[in-house]
């Protein structure tokens, strides 16, 4: 309460001296409306005109082409290069100086402006007064800048160390710019795994158990999975008492503002650093190979994803373990074509079976079988065996077909005998027709 009270006594001393201004001063009213003017002839004439009417109107506030040391035709490229270098300059986990906090936010302040085009036009036709009620005025609000990506490469550690709630160099919870969650100190739920497995044919036709290597992440033995060190007694973080954020004092211009940002000494986790195992450095797991059994259900193929329940990453601090999700690869028969659940083979017979008729054993999944070749059978008639193919997945009892191609065999060659049997038939033929 007393911050926002500090924050509506600053807003009315403005408010109230405006007034006044107004009240008792024709040239700073007409001040007021040449920059209007200026505003509205800066499109045939440029934007350099008009804003600096609009600097004149602000009585010398902040320039912020000037503040990143850019022209003001600057492209949003040369704007954002010259944020870089001022950042990695005055950033002040970086800059320990006195006032490097302030020069910092003056820099960011300008650049959430000038690389936002909307604001950077409200920005050259009128001045900071243009973004006010936009973010440009007061605190920065870098929601809609991705300062990660522009500072994370600069500041390496440094800036990942912000991670948690709003520490990021003194701007935390001001305009979005500490959305980071903090971490769990918690139980944390183990991560899902994903693995390709190449099953034999015949195991996933009927099913069975197939042992699988997999790196995960598995609880830490020195710590039991805890984090911290054994027989440590107290493990909270004496800077934030366990409480993963401390509390920071930021001067803006609506007055002194209260947040709360990550502790620096934990990172956010709430435990005494000195307290963190030193095996595993707080997460409670680490990774290893381990075998896992796999229960392959009938019928499966390629395609399928099979979930084995508890089997993926463990769980940090007690927490439950992922899931580990198996694409299922088989591996093609040289015996058998496999089409969903059907099967399908080839049997070579002679001509003189296919004319006369026979019994043949053909090669199933299940073992031989006998099919009945009825006389006058043609070349590359399919036969089916019903209920001899892949049992269905998820329906027990049930099953495909089994479908053999017959390839009839002409001889190559005759005996005299054969010759002359084959010229009889040939004769009794023409005679039938």
């Amino acid at each position: 309460m007393a911050t926002v009270a500090a924050a509506m006594v600053a807003v009315g001393r403005g408010v109230n001296a405006r007034k006044r201004r107004r009240a008792t001063s024709g040239s700073d009213m007409s001040s007021f409306v040449g920059s209007s003017c200026a505003a509205a002839s800066s499109r045939a004439h440029g934007r350099s005109g008009a804003n600096a009417v609009a600097m004149k109107a602000r009585g010398g506030a902040q320039d912020y082409y000037e503040t990143l040391n850019v022209s003001r035709s600057a492209s949003e490229r040369e704007i954002k290069t010259e944020f870089r270098k001022l950042a990695r300059k005055w950033h002040p986990d970086v800059n320990k100086e006195a006032g490097a906090q302030e020069k910092f936010q003056s820099i960011a302040k300008a650049y959430e402006v000038l690389s936002d085009q909307q604001k950077r036009q409200r920005y050259d036709q009128f001045g900071e007064a243009g973004v006010e009620g936009m973010g440009g005025a007061g605190g920065p609000n870098m929601s809609g800048v991705n300062l990660e990506d522009i500072l994370g490469d600069l500041f390496g550690s440094a800036f990942q160390g912000q991670q948690g709630g709003g520490g990021f160099g003194g701007f935390g919870g001001m305009g979005g710019m500490g959305g980071r969650q903090r971490q769990q100190r918690g139980p944390q739920k183990g991560n899902d795994l994903q693995a390709e497995v190449q099953f034999p044919f015949d195991l996933a036709c009927f099913g069975g158990e197939r042992k699988v290597q997999v790196n995960r992440e598995e609880s830490c033995k020195e710590c039991n999975g805890q984090g911290t060190k054994a027989n440590v007694g107290d493990t909270k973080c004496r800077q934030c008492q366990g409480q993963g954020v401390v509390m920071q004092v930021v001067q803006t211009p609506l007055g002194v503002m209260q947040t709360q940002g990550a502790c620096p000494a934990c990172q956010a986790s709430g435990i005494d650093p000195s307290c963190l195992c030193g095996s595993c450095r707080g997460k409670g797991t680490k990774q290893e190979t381990k075998e896992v059994t796999v229960k392959v259900p009938a019928g499966c193929n390629n395609g399928n994803q099979l979930r084995v329940r508890g089997e993926g990453d463990k769980g940090g601090k007690g927490g439950p373990s992922g899931d580990l999700y198996i694409a299922v690869k088989v591996v093609a028969s040289e015996m058998y074509e496999r089409e969903g659940f059907d099967i399908y083979t080839e049997s070579q017979i002679s001509i003189f079976d296919a004319m006369l008729g026979t019994i043949i054993k053909v090669e199933t999944i299940d073992g031989p079988a006998d099919i009945k070749v009825p006389a006058g059978t043609q070349p590359e008639t399919r036969m089916r065996i019903r209920s001899r193919g892949v049992p269905k997945l998820g329906k027990p009892g049930e099953r495909g077909d089994h479908y053999v191609t017959m390839k009839v065999q002409v001889p190559r060659s005759l005996t005299p005998e054969q010759q002359k049997i084959a010229e009889e038939l040939r004769d009794t033929d023409k005679q039938m027709a």
